[in-house]
C-alpha cells in the first residue's frame, strides 16, 4: 500500500478541464449606471493579452477611454494575461444618471503593453462583468453552470449570512463585533462567495462591510489588533484577494504583503516531535502567499508556496520516524496539541483548510504536487479520518477531529459536535474524488462516503425551510466560516461528479 501512494504521487499529472469553453470572440458588453466612469473588470485567464488595445463603445459610438492592467495573470513565472482591468471612460453629460447604459468592450492585438501605472482614484471603480459565468472563472471559483442547483447550499446559507453581517444580532449572542475569535475563517470571504454564486448584489455590500472593519484592526505590520498575542491563524487573505479583485482597491497589495512577510516566521518544514505544528497554520502560511503571489506575481512568495507544498510533500510521502505512509502529514500529539505523546497525528478537519489551499494552487498552476496530496487525502479519510456514533445517533459516520495511527486513545472526537465539519470534509472528499477521476482510479468506496458527508450536510441545514425571522443563528459565528469559506464549489463537485462533465 505504500509504495502504491508513493508511485501515485510521481505519475500524477493533470490539468483543470474548464466545463465551459469561454468564447474565443474577442469583445463582451456590460451594463453600468450613467454616472458612473469608471470601471473595473473582473477577467478570466488567458483572455485579455497584455499587449491588446481596448476599444469602448456606446452604441456604436466610440468612447474616448484610459485602460489599466491593475494585476495580471502569472502563467509559468511570465504575465502575459490581465486579471484586473480598470477601464476610465469620457462620455457625454446628457444621459439620465438613473438609467443604465450597455457598453462594448473590445480588445485588438496591439505591439505596446496596456498601461499598467496604477492611476489614483476619488473613488472605487464600479465593478462590471458580462456575465456570471465570466466573474466566477476571474475569481478562480467553479464553474458557473445554468442547470446547476445551488438552493440546497445557498438557501441556509442566505440565512447564517443574514445572522452574521447584523450587529445587532451578534451582540444580542454576545459576540460584539470586537471579540476576535469570530473573525477566524475568513467571512469576508465566505460573503463575498456567496455574492458570486446568486449574484444578489447585498453580499457585495456586507462583504466590502466587513473587509473595511477587517482592515480598521490591523496594524502597519499586519497584526490583527483584536487579538492580544500575534496569531497566524487571525491573517486571512483570500476574503482581501476577492475584494481587490470585485474593487481594485488599492489597499490591499501593501496589506498582503504585510501579511506574507508576518508569516514567514512560520517554519513550514517539520523537524522535530516537539515542533508546534497543525494543518491549520500550514494552511494559513499557503494560503497568504498564494494569494500574494497572485495579487503581486513575487517570486518570493512563489519561492514560499513551494516551500510549504515540498515540506508537506515530504511529511506525507517520506514521514519521519519510519512511520507508515497513510496519505497525511504526520507529526506528533504533542506537536499538535501541547501535551506528551509522540504518536503521528493527523487532524481531518485541518486537512480541509490545507487541501482548500492546495486546491486553489491546483487550478492556478495544474502542479502536480499539489493533485498527488489531494489525491492521499483522500485515501486518508476513510481509513483513518472517521469514526462512527452510538445507537442515540443512529450510527452514523463523522469525521474525526483528530486521528492518532498508533494510539487510539489519543484520538479526538465528540460525536455531538463532530457533525459540524461535515460540509467542509465532504469538500476536501470531493477535491480528491475530482483528481482521483481524472486518473481514473477505483472511487466506488470513497464516492460513497462523500456522498454520506453531502446528505449530512444538507440535513443539518435543513432547518432553514422551517425559518420565519429571515435569519438563522449560527453559534459561535466562526462556524459560519469553517462551515462556507472552503466550500463554495460542493454543488459544483456534486454536479461534476454526477455527471463527469
Amino acid at each position: 500500500m505504500n509504495n502504491f501512494i508513493t508511485i501515485k504521487f510521481f505519475i500524477i499529472c493533470l490539468c483543470i478541464v474548464s466545463s465551459t469553453v469561454l468564447s474565443q470572440e474577442n469583445s463582451i458588453k456590460f451594463a453600468a449606471p450613467a454616472d458612473k466612469k469608471i470601471f473595473v473588470l473582473p477577467v478570466p485567464n488567458n483572455k485579455i493579452p497584455l499587449q491588446s488595445e481596448i476599444i469602448i463603445t456606446v452604441n456604436g459610438i466610440k468612447l474616448n477611454n484610459k485602460a489599466t492592467a491593475l494585476t495580471q495573470w502569472t502563467n509559468d513565472n511570465q504575465a502575459t494575461f490581465i486579471r484586473l482591468l480598470q477601464i476610465n471612460v469620457n462620455k457625454q453629460n446628457d444621459q439620465n444618471p438613473k438609467e443604465n447604459i450597455t457598453y462594448k468592450l473590445q480588445w485588438l492585438p496591439a505591439k505596446k503593453e496596456i498601461n499598467t501605472q496604477i492611476i489614483k482614484n476619488k473613488s472605487l471603480p464600479h465593478l462590471v462583468y458580462p456575465s456570471a459565468q465570466w466573474l466566477a472563472e476571474s475569481i478562480l471559483l467553479h464553474p458557473k453552470i445554468t442547470q446547476l442547483d445551488t438552493s440546497w447550499y445557498t438557501s441556509p446559507k442566505t440565512l447564517y449570512a443574514n445572522f452574521v453581517t447584523n450587529d445587532l444580532l451578534l451582540k444580542q449572542n454576545k459576540y460584539p463585533p470586537t471579540r476576535a475569535s469570530q473573525w477566524l475563517f475568513d467571512r469576508p470571504r465566505s460573503i463575498f462567495q456567496l455574492f458570486i454564486l446568486t449574484g444578489d448584489t447585498k453580499w457585495l455590500k456586507e462583504g466590502s462591510k466587513l473587509v473595511h472593519f477587517y482592515l480598521e484592526n490591523l496594524d502597519e505590520t499586519g497584526k490583527f489588533k483584536l487579538k492580544e498575542n500575534f496569531d497566524l491563524k487571525y491573517l486571512m487573505p483570500n476574503g482581501l484577494l476577492y475584494f481587490y479583485l470585485l474593487t481594485g482597491d488599492n489597499r490591499i497589495k501593501p496589506v498582503l504583503k504585510a501579511f506574507f512577510e508576518q508569516s514567514l516566521n512560520w517554519q513550514a518544514t517539520y523537524k522535530s516531535n516537539y515542533q508546534f505544528w497543525t494543518e491549520r497554520h500550514q494552511a494559513a502560511a499557503l494560503n497568504i502567499a498564494i494569494a500574494y503571489w497572485e495579487i503581486s506575481g513575487s517570486p518570493q512568495a512563489k519561492n514560499r508556496i513551494d516551500e510549504i507544498i515540498d515540506a508537506t510533500v515530504q511529511m506525507t510521502f517520506s514521514p519521519r520516524n519510519e512511520w507508515k505512509i497513510i496519505g497525511c502529514p504526520q507529526h506528533t500529539y504533542k506537536s499538535h496539541e501541547g501535551k506528551a505523546g509522540n504518536s503521528p497525528v493527523c487532524s481531518p478537519w485541518m486537512m480541509a483548510l490545507l487541501g482548500d489551499g492546495l486546491w486553489r494552487y491546483y487550478r492556478l498552476t495544474h502542479d502536480k504536487r499539489s493533485a498527488a496530496l489531494l489525491n492521499a487525502f483522500g485515501d486518508f479519510m476513510p481509513n483513518y479520518g472517521i469514526h462512527f456514533a452510538d445507537k442515540k445517533l443512529k450510527n452514523k459516520v463523522l469525521p474525526l477531529y483528530l486521528a492518532s495511527m498508533d494510539n487510539k486513545l489519543l484520538e479526538i472526537k465528540n460525536q455531538w459536535i463532530d457533525d459540524q465539519h461535515v460540509c467542509d470534509i465532504a469538500g476536501l472528499i470531493g477535491k480528491s474524488l475530482y483528481i482521483k477521476k481524472k486518473v481514473n482510479e477505483d472511487v466506488f468506496l470513497l464516492n460513497e462516503l462523500f456522498n454520506v458527508f453531502i446528505q449530512q450536510c444538507k440535513d443539518i441545514n435543513k432547518k432553514y425551510k422551517h425559518a420565519k425571522k429571515g435569519y438563522l443563528p449560527i453559534i459561535p459565528p466562526r462556524r459560519f466560516g469553517w462551515t462556507y469559506s472552503t466550500t463554495s464549489d460542493l454543488p459544483w463537485l456534486v454536479y461534476w461528479l454526477d455527471k463527469k462533465i
